[in-house]
């Protein structure tokens, strides 16, 4: 009889309760496969990527040189970058020699201004410079030297004009002036020849200068294009 009560004040759980409690785990652990799942697709596909990048390197690494190429492309590059070095300072004392001799033009021109007047050039019968270093040009030279010296100045044909014979002088002393007059325009003619020559001179080796000028830039600028197109190569074979 007291067993009976007992049993009887017990509740008996109903289906309802039981079925949401299974319910609730069989959600919980399909929430847990979907996370693994979702996780193992992700790690698939990050294993995907890095084969095709292993694969990608191996074609690069595949088509570049090797390494004997590679360094020799170096020395050559270190080696052209040298020459381009020497050839830049070469043309900067070339330049530097140039500009000397130009300065030292001028100083010859104000010199033969100041013998023979501004237009030293038709006075002394100079021609261009091209004229001047032409083969011919040492014999119009000559030519113009004699002409220079057999047709006296107006200041020498001046003075001798003012040093006719009077008879208040005496013979030897318009002797001696004509003798001086003649030796100073002699002096002064030498003189302008000699530094027509100077120019002469120098007007030759200013154009050789010029020439080898030419030559050491057009050198410059193949080894500049050589030198970039090596770095091109050494960039394109390191990337």
């Amino acid at each position: 009889m007291r067993r009976a009560q007992s049993v009887r004040h017990y509740a008996r759980p109903s289906l309802a309760l039981a079925a949401d409690d299974l319910g609730m785990l069989r959600e919980g652990d399909e929430s847990n496969e979907d996370v693994l799942r979702k996780q193992l697709l992700d790690k698939d596909r990050e294993n995907d990527k890095l084969r095709t990048q292993v694969q990608i390197l191996q074609d690069q690494l595949a088509q570049r040189p090797p390494l004997e190429t590679i360094q020799e492309l170096d020395r050559e590059y270190k080696n052209l970058e040298l020459l381009l070095q020497g050839t830049q300072r070469e043309n900067e004392r070339c330049m530097a020699e140039l500009e000397r001799a130009k300065t030292r033009e001028k100083m010859l021109e104000r010199e033969l201004t100041r013998l023979a007047g501004e237009n030293w050039q038709s006075n002394l019968e100079l021609g261009s410079t091209a004229s001047a270093i032409l083969p011919g040009g040492r014999s119009n030279f000559r030519h113009a030297r004699s002409n220079t010296i057999s047709s006296p100045s107006p200041t020498l044909s001046l003075s001798r004009n003012q040093a006719t014979p009077s008879p208040d002088r005496p013979r030897s002393r318009i002797n001696q002036q004509q003798e001086q007059q003649q030796n100073t325009g002699s002096a002064t003619l030498a003189h302008i020849e000699q530094v027509r020559m100077l120019i002469l001179g120098m007007e030759q080796r200013l154009q050789v200068r010029e020439e080898k000028l030419v030559k050491v830039v057009e050198r410059a600028e193949g080894e500049g294009r050589r030198f970039e197109q090596l770095r091109t190569e050494i960039s394109v074979t390191d990337a």
